[in-house]
């Protein structure tokens, strides 16, 4: 794992990241410095991680022994095979899978038509670096240098490679990455959304995510004996919220940020401001509640945890409101966008602290579908949607609900529904985005 040679890698690399929450103010600094050291510190996460991947590697094929997947997995006589198999597939598997994420520090917009704008670039490398810094202790396991004494006695089976599992993997990449170079990439404007019968993603990716949504489906994760021990699986079930995110980029921010900008003058927005979030706070506590209170998570004081979970939400909701400080502050609507960031962002934030926040994301999912079409509706200057429209959000909504309560399986089957409901619902929004601005 990460930092089993050099336990010092793991502050400076982590640092190296936190760095990129103030990307304006290291990039302006080491500017002045010189263009060298700015060429440094874009690549440091990337050759930090190259180095530990480097000493990992070495590890495993020279059998050192102070090394805890050589410990767990490994005989002495270990064949090159099975090497390879730990090595891709052991407790450092996370390591390959933020090698790509950490190029994106480096990457300053090139290409041939250098379309990108800073703030886009800038947006794109907090959020990754806030994302990777709430995760760290959930998705780095360092108890194998922080207490040796916790390495296994006797070997264990061995992980191995296994195809669908690299697709999985592959899938979980490409929505995130892509998820965030449509969110802060350069507008590309409706029209595209009309000749692709309003879908909010590209067919590629609406495939990539019903493939992962179904390989959740069929798995344990947040089952209702998970919540026996929630903490059993972090690194797995942080993974899944990163891809809730990637699915929150595709499917509500990126359309959002399209469809905000034909809202209008913005007579009418305090009001319709006020009712995004009474509207948010409510659905976000009755689905909660609602949930727990159906699977009895933690326990017979399910709804108690519910209200306590929601708590936590609004308080987050209104720390965003600090977000301008940060260059979080453009669209035609930024008070609005921090309403639906907190519901897009929290559950997983929250994750690190609560271990119940999972049942916070169809409750968000919710708050999202329903106060998008709410702006449009209640601000004077913005064409309202037609009744049918909200109609039929209604009913979606409360067939979708029902049938999640009846069924029994709580959030391995909410998810799923929730995650077509938002797809439904967003084709809608922008359905009658694209129509309104003709």
């Amino acid at each position: 794992m990460l930092g089993d040679d050099m336990p010092w890698l793991v502050p400076l690399f982590f640092g190296s990241i936190a760095i990129w929450m103030f990307p304006q103010s290291v990039e302006t600094f080491a500017r002045n410095k010189s263009e060298s050291l700015l060429r440094v510190v874009r690549w440091l996460p990337f050759a930090l991680l190259a180095v530990i991947l480097s000493l990992r590697i070495s590890a495993i094929f020279s059998h050192d022994s102070t090394h805890i997947e050589v410990v767990a997995y490994l005989p002495t006589d270990a064949t090159f095979i099975d090497r390879v198999h730990v090595l891709f597939a052991g407790d450092g598997l996370v390591e390959w899978m933020l090698l790509p994420l950490m190029y994106l520090f480096a990457w300053n917009g090139q290409g041939s038509k250098r379309s990108w704008t800073v703030e886009g670039l800038h947006k794109m490398k907090r959020t990754l670096a806030l994302m990777l810094l709430v995760s760290s202790t959930l998705i780095f396991d360092d108890s194998s240098y922080i207490a040796p004494e916790t390495f296994p006695s006797a070997l264990v089976p061995s992980p191995h490679i296994d195809a669908w599992s690299v697709l999985f993997l592959f899938l979980a990449q490409f929505v995130f990455i892509s998820g965030l170079f449509a969110a802060y990439g350069p507008l590309n404007g409706l029209k595209r959304y009309r000749n692709r019968f309003y879908a909010p993603a590209s067919p590629l990716v609406l495939t990539a995510f019903a493939y992962l949504f179904m390989a959740f489906f069929s798995s344990e994760m947040f089952a209702n004996d998970w919540w026996s021990d929630p903490r059993q699986d972090d690194a797995y079930a942080t993974l899944w919220l990163w891809i809730f995110v990637a699915f929150n980029l595709h499917i509500f921010a990126v359309p959002q940020r399209e469809g905000d900008a034909h809202l209008g003058a913005g007579r009418g927005r305090s009001k319709a401001l006020a009712w995004n979030i009474g509207v948010a706070v409510f659905l976000v506590m009755l689905v909660t509640t609602l949930l727990m209170h159906q699977q009895q998570t933690p326990d017979a004081t399910s709804v108690r945890s519910a209200f306590w979970l929601t708590g936590w939400m609004v308080a987050l909701m209104a720390g965003v409101l600090l977000l301008p400080l940060l260059g979080f502050d453009d669209g035609s609507r930024p008070e609005l966008n921090w309403v639906r960031w907190s519901c897009m962002f929290g559950p997983m934030l929250l994750f690190v602290v609560f271990e119940h926040s999972p049942f916070l994301v169809l409750g968000s999912w919710f708050a999202i579908i329903a106060t998008t079409p709410l702006s449009w509706a209640l601000e004077e200057s913005a064409p309202s949607p037609s009744r049918m429209h909200f109609v039929g959000i209604i009913i979606l909504g409360l067939a979708t609900l029902a049938l999640v309560l009846l069924s029994g399986q709580g959030l391995q089957l909410a998810l799923p529904l929730g995650a077509l409901l938002a797809t439904i619902s967003s084709t809608l929004d922008l359905r009658h985005a694209t129509m309104s601005r003709q």
